[in-house]
């Protein structure tokens, strides 16, 4: 039987695989590909970007469609003075459009990658789907409430999301199934569950985090992420000044930052006394050598944190915000610990670190919690049969 076609729309091209949308998306197109032909239409912001050239097979045709950065923050400040979303006026091309247009008569379905590429398509007939990912305007809501040293962005943080919570609420409406990373998402733009919305998550690579049993001398507390996000940023601030002077009064313990920073990143937080920063690492395991827990003092955010699932797939014990938990369905108490103050989250730090069977314990019951949840490859087939709901409407292929 002819495989069925599909159309998949992304806002930036997902190669090299770095960072969690390009890591999502080609997983969504890994766990599609044996039931469909898929085509890539993306926009790419970089001319290495247009010459890159992928050797996984999984898209029979790409397209791309140049879009340089100052065509971007053009579009971005023509939008400011409207009620569009700048998210999507960032994203805007004329170019990729009239592309889009020119590929759709040759496809069953559509899927688009955020709302970013889901504008191109919300408005047009035919079969779609959305890869929603988070409620952007649930992440915006809580960065603009944050105490600290980003006050300024408020303003900016406080347009963006009006105009954002009014856009996600319609287009999730516009779709024959949208698809968001979890319930908490997904009770913040659909209280009533009553719009064609699928929880599928962002999975971990079982497979690649080796479960590692927790060492006696451990003295390292380690925070996973990309550090270009204010998010991470303040997460790990707020730690740093509220948090880690609780423990290091108690103990001698350092904090490690590992993920990818610009230098001015590195250089700002490499100030502080015992801090660490890797930078990028290749192999996420590398970087959390000596550690005896992850943290995940996010104060804003949406969708799953992923520096939870890693933590847990290596055999670190979590402990986390209540924001940075609201994505993950693990049991605080068991598989995590949770904080709701500085205090508390000091408490369990500094009890990790005096009781190695306790550390085992939850590290071993977080590991089997996100292998039976998380693992990609169960995630993968949620989203084959989120897909065959929509597409079995279609024709039988000839």
């Amino acid at each position: 039987m002819v495989k069925k076609r599909l159309l998949v729309l992304a806002p930036r091209f997902p190669y090299p695989a770095i960072g969690g949308d390009r890591i999502r998306i080609l997983h969504i197109c890994q766990a599609l590909s044996s039931h469909f032909e898929i085509t890539l239409l993306s926009l790419c912001e970089t001319r290495e970007e247009m010459c890159f050239q992928p050797q996984d097979g999984l898209f029979s045709t790409i397209e791309r469609i140049h879009l340089p950065r100052w065509r971007s923050y053009l579009n971005t400040a023509l939008a400011i003075s409207g009620t569009r979303p700048l998210q999507l006026a960032y994203y805007e091309s004329a170019r990729f459009r009239k592309k889009m247009n020119s590929l759709l008569p040759r496809h069953d379905l559509v899927l688009a990658h955020l709302i970013r590429a889901g504008q191109y398509i919300e408005n047009l007939p035919g079969l779609k789907i959305m890869d929603m990912t988070d409620a952007i305007s649930m992440n915006y809501q809580r960065m603009r409430q944050l105490n600290g040293s980003y006050n300024w962005k408020r303003l900016v943080y406080m347009v963006e999301q009006n105009r954002l919570k009014k856009y996600e609420l319609r287009t999730v409406q516009k779709f024959d199934r949208v698809w968001l990373t979890s319930q908490a998402d997904r009770s913040y733009l659909d209280p009533l569950h009553v719009w064609p919305i699928d929880v599928i998550p962002t999975g971990t690579d079982i497979e690649e985090l080796p479960f590692r049993a927790p060492v006696s001398d451990a003295n390292v507390i380690v925070f996973i992420g990309n550090m270009v996000t204010l998010q991470n940023q303040d997460a790990c601030h707020y730690f740093i000044q509220n948090i880690f002077p609780k423990v290091r009064a108690q103990k001698k313990v350092v904090f490690r930052i590992v993920g990818s920073a610009p230098e001015a990143i590195q250089a700002q937080f490499r100030k502080y006394p015992d801090v660490q920063m890797t930078g990028r690492i290749e192999r996420i395991q590398d970087g959390v050598e000596g550690a005896f827990c992850g943290i995940c003092p996010v104060r804003a955010g949406a969708g799953i944190q992923t520096k939870i699932l890693e933590y847990l797939a290596l055999g670190l014990p979590c402990v986390t915000s209540t924001v940075g938990l609201s994505g993950v369905e693990a049991r605080p108490g068991t598989e995590v610990l949770e904080y709701h103050d500085a205090d508390e989250a000091a408490r369990h730090i500094l009890m990790l670190h005096s009781d190695p069977a306790l550390r085992l314990k939850m590290a071993s019951a977080g590991r089997e919690m996100v292998c039976k949840k998380y693992d990609w490859k169960s995630v993968h087939s949620a989203i084959i049969d989120s897909c065959l709901k929509v597409s079995t409407r279609l024709s039988p292929p000839v």
